[in-house]
């Protein structure tokens, strides 16, 4: 198998992970469904990823990143671009968060530690609320986030997989109306 080919089975293998683990959601998936998928033995999925947490590991890495870059650069955004920008993460990367929602508290825990997803939404959240928040403005943020992911969840769940340009708006308001107490919102 030249480098090409190994490259294109690992991309086939991921998109086939990305619309089980999205439709069955990735404690029901098995390696035999993703390789019956492909048309492919396990031992051949076993040649690119070890296991199917190494699948997952590989779908998840996108994201990761993503949220990493843009926690980074959160202070840099207004409130409503932050939220915006965790709808657009959703939409992109569906089945990752969708496995990592799949209710394995071993798989959460082990990528959500190895990604600091909590520590970099709380920055994000941080930037949401604004310098100097009062308390009142830190729940909000946090309410703001978590109707974000909730709501995406939600959307992608009912959209088959899409989110349309006004759920994606939709969503953004219902958000930002729950900073909207302080002004946060039109921020």
């Amino acid at each position: 198998m030249t480098p090409r080919q190994r490259r294109d089975m690992r991309a086939d293998i991921l998109d086939a992970a990305r619309k089980l683990f999205g439709t069955k959601g990735y404690t029901v998936t098995s390696t035999a469904d993703l390789a019956e998928a492909l048309g492919v033995t396990k031992g051949a999925l076993y040649y690119h990823f070890k296991s199917k947490e190494a699948i997952l590991s590989a779908l998840v890495a996108e994201p990761a990143a993503e949220i990493a870059e843009l926690a980074a650069h959160a202070g840099e955004r207004t409130p409503r671009e932050l939220l915006g920008a965790l709808i657009d993460l959703q939409a992109h990367h569906p089945a990752a968060y969708m496995a990592l929602q799949s209710g394995d508290a071993s798989v959460l825990q082990e990528h959500s530690q190895r990604h600091d997803f909590a520590g970099r939404t709380e920055l994000i959240i941080l930037a949401i609320a604004g310098p100097d928040p009062s308390p009142i403005q830190l729940i909000r943020a946090r309410m703001a986030v978590v109707a974000v992911k909730e709501g995406a969840m939600a959307a992608l769940v009912e959209g088959g997989g899409k989110l349309t340009d006004q759920m994606r708006l939709d969503l953004l308001q219902a958000a930002a109306a729950t900073l909207d107490a302080g002004g946060r919102a039109s921020d």
